[in-house]
């Protein structure tokens, strides 16, 4: 071995030497003095963070915002319903505006409904109002230690409101403040009311002598005209309140009760769009009846609005889906009652045809008689022809036809259409031989 061979041998065996004493030291470091590390510092605990508050959960693109508990500190009315066109307008400013609900109003805000729309206004859980067409409505401060319960506005009309188109704004606001000074009208629960639970709910229209109609449809109330004086309402009765105060209260019209069809009827159509005729009992004091038939239960879109002089009206519905409708009455004097219970009917597109089944006579049937009768059975809504002609169908579909066959082969035609305008056919040959040769077979 030579010299450097030895070197780098004693290199290598320094090398391992070193290694294993320093691992020994490493595991043994703890147990010999002067070797063991110095104590390390405590690493402070962070303080605890609070957690954040909890946010309100989002609302969604297209949904609605859920509708406050309670009205914002300061207005005195929310606006809750719409019913097509509503405008507002707040205290301080010129410009109307698309009402939107729910919608805080304050002080001297104004609230405009149009032709053939209304508006609901809430002064709290148990208090609505109900604002007619072609109204303009103030809310007004309440008079010095009124309670929460007492409602205090002016009501013009939206005649008077036209008239003033012409006019500078600041004309136009001093001309509405006159005359809602000279409109102004407190309403306050009856005696009987203000209990726990107890609500009231006041309809208001213009008439058309400028005056202003104030029904009470649920509670009895208090009224109080422009000059003083005080009418008591009791559920179901109107006052008139003009400049000079309110006149002596009546008994609204009467509720109509809707009769056909049933809630939820359906109706078919395919070939033809079908009418529904709707009707209804009637109520007692009307001259005439308002039908609104809308396609949502709210009656936001409204679908039909018509004046109707007797109790039933047909409507043609143009597309599938679903439609309310509800009817209130109106008598002599313009006053109405309250709207009666909400029905609904659904259309839906069927082209399926009906069914038809000819019960007798059999093909190729040989009748002994010249007269002889044709039955069947199809759906019971069906309308049936024989030949061309009418055959009554009874409650289950069902239906018998009286034949006359002439000498020989006869055609038979069978027409069932359903109220959709879908038909379904069949057919029969009949042969009759004739009297002469039915006798000279049975001869033979």
């Amino acid at each position: 071995m030579g010299e450097g061979t030895r070197k780098t041998t004693r290199f290598l065996l320094f090398v391992i030497v070193l290694a294993a004493l320093g691992g020994g030291i490493y595991l043994y470091r703890d147990l010999i003095p002067g070797l063991r590390p110095p104590a390390e510092e405590p690493i402070p605990v962070p303080v605890e963070t609070p957690a954040p508050a909890e946010l309100p959960p989002p609302v969604l693109t297209g949904e609605p915002e859920p509708a406050p508990s309670a009205a914002p500190a300061g207005a005195v009315a929310t606006l809750v319903g719409i019913e097509k066109t509503v405008k507002a307008r707040r205290a301080s400013e010129i410009a109307w505006e698309d009402a939107k609900e729910p919608m805080p109003l304050y002080e001297d805000d104004a609230v405009r409904t149009f032709e053939r729309s209304s508006a609901t206004i809430s002064f709290g859980p148990d208090d609505l109002l109900e604002v007619d067409q072609n109204a303009l409505v103030i809310i007004k401060p309440r008079p010095g230690g009124a309670g929460d319960s007492e409602i205090s506005l002016a009501l013009l009309s939206s005649d008077f409101l036209d008239s003033l188109k012409s006019k500078p704004a600041a004309e136009q606001a001093k001309a509405i403040q006159v005359a809602a000074a000279k409109r102004q009208i407190t309403i306050r629960p009856g005696a009987s009311a203000g209990g726990a639970g107890e609500k009231t709910r006041v309809a208001l229209r213009t008439m058309p002598d400028q005056s202003t109609s104030v029904s009470s449809l649920a509670g009895s109330l208090r009224i109080q005209g422009p000059r003083g004086g005080e009418v008591v309402l009791k559920e179901k009765m109107v006052t008139r309140v003009t400049e000079a105060g309110a006149l002596a209260p009546r008994l609204l019209p009467g509720s109509p009760r809707p009769i056909f069809p049933d809630d939820g009827a359906t109706y078919a159509f395919a070939k033809r769009t079908p009418q529904v005729e709707l009707k209804w009992g009637p109520a007692d004091r009307a001259r005439a009846y308002r039908l609104i038939v809308a396609t949502d239960p709210s009656f936001k879109r409204a679908f039909a609005d018509e004046k109707v002089d007797g109790t039933s009206f047909r409507v043609r519905v143009q597309q599938p889906g679903t439609y309310y409708w509800r009817v209130r009455a109106q008598d002599g004097d313009g006053f109405t009652g309250p709207y009666s219970d909400t029905r609904s009917v659904k259309a839906v597109f069927d082209e399926a045809p009906p069914a038809l089944t000819i019960l007798s006579p059999p093909e190729m049937f040989v009748s002994p008689t010249p007269s002889i009768d044709l039955k069947g059975k199809t759906e019971r809504e069906a309308r049936v022809r024989v030949n061309g002609q009418k055959v009554q169908v009874g409650a289950d579909g069902s239906f018998v036809f009286p034949l006359a066959l002439k000498e020989g082969v006869n055609l038979i035609t069978v027409e069932a259409m359903d109220p959709a305008g879908n038909s379904e056919y069949g057919k029969r040959l009949i042969t009759y031989k004739g009297s002469k040769r039915a006798t000279a077979g049975v001869g033979n």
